[in-house]
């Protein structure tokens, strides 16, 4: 993996390019950003630079033999450390330790989930970023920096993934995955630009399972056609999804496209036309809300599910039920038993 292969993230791109070109890389280099940025192609393109032993412009040359060897998943000089469980422990840093000291060349430990190492693993690696072997780099992968040690960062050279446009992403899933243009435009939206929430997107069996049945709660909600009692049954239904947040954003999404179609006058579904935009727009910031609570605190998900249904059927109760709605759904959801 070099870096042409990498798409999107110019900026850092020429930064390492430019590092190691001037053999200015310090020995620890921290790559931060959200989950499925990309982080680990990234940092396993700049320990495959590190190691080749022709590199051009910074780039690999993908021939010699350790760049060989590291395609092969088997250079002996590359070590790489992930999470045990929940945590990286200071067995994981002792076992690897000795091996910096070894003679022959440079070498990367590459160690993703950072922020994860117990005080005990995070202190032993801090003692050898305070004295570092000669030839030793570090590579370190982390989600949310604010759990590693301050120490730590302070020694490291620090760069940050950005998410993909929206044309970046879905130009790479149209070119890795054998998906429809429609498709990849969606979950290029759906990812926010993050590859690696994408490609799991992309290859999740039940995607277009969710989406009808996003689609359905958004129309029952928006027309008032369900029962107080089908509201519960859904908040149960939805609270025991793991992926509840990912539908709660493919639900806002159903009511972000009925305010654009909305605003724009032409076009609109029926159902979203009889809503006035105040109330969609109501809609998709209580839907945002709730997908902040549950991504930062410890919530009852069934109570929250069933204040949040209550809340935007009584929010959209302006979109009035049309039997002339263009969409052909049941007036609840197939996929749940009522009570």
């Amino acid at each position: 993996m070099s870096f042409k292969n990498l798409i999107g993230q110019n900026e850092l791109r020429s930064l390492l390019l430019r590092a190691l070109e001037k053999n200015r890389l310090s020995h620890a280099v921290l790559l931060s950003g959200p989950s499925g940025s990309g982080k680990k192609a990234w940092g396993r393109a700049l320990a495959m630079s590190i190691l080749c032993l022709e590199t051009s412009g910074g780039e690999p040359c993908m021939a010699c033999p350790s760049c060989r060897s590291f395609i092969n998943g088997n250079h002996t000089n590359y070590f790489s450390i992930a999470p045990d469980g929940r945590n990286i422990k200071i067995e994981q840093i002792r076992s690897i330790r000795q091996g910096f000291y070894l003679q022959g060349g440079k070498k990367v430990c590459l160690i993703d989930g950072a922020e994860t190492m117990t005080a005990e693993a995070s202190s032993s690696l801090l003692k050898i970023l305070e004295d570092p072997p000669a030839g030793v780099h570090f590579v370190l992968l982390a989600e949310q920096l604010r759990l590693l040690f301050d120490t730590i960062i302070s020694r490291c050279q620090r760069y940050t993934l950005k998410p993909l446009s929206f044309s970046e992403a879905t130009g790479l899933l149209l070119e890795h995955k054998n998906i429809s243009a429609e498709k990849a435009a969606l979950l290029a939206r759906l990812s926010g630009g993050l590859p690696g929430c994408a490609f799991r997107l992309a290859d999740d069996g039940q995607f277009e399972e969710r989406c009808e049945e996003a689609k359905t709660l958004a129309y029952n909600l928006a027309t008032g056609c369900d029962s107080a009692r089908q509201l519960l049954s859904w908040a149960l239904y939805l609270s025991e999804k793991k992926d509840l947040v990912s539908f709660l954003e493919l639900l806002c999404m159903q009511y972000r496209d009925g305010l654009v179609q909305s605003l724009g006058r032409e076009g609109a579904t029926a159902w979203f036309s009889n809503a006035g935009s105040a109330a969609l727009e109501d809609a998709i910031m209580l839907i945002n809300k709730v997908i902040y609570e549950m991504n930062t605190t410890n919530v009852n998900r069934r109570l929250l599910m069933e204040k949040t249904l209550i809340l935007l059927q009584r929010r959209l109760s302006t979109c009035r039920k049309s039997s002339e709605s263009g969409l052909n759904r049941p007036a609840r959801p197939t996929t749940l038993n009522p009570v």
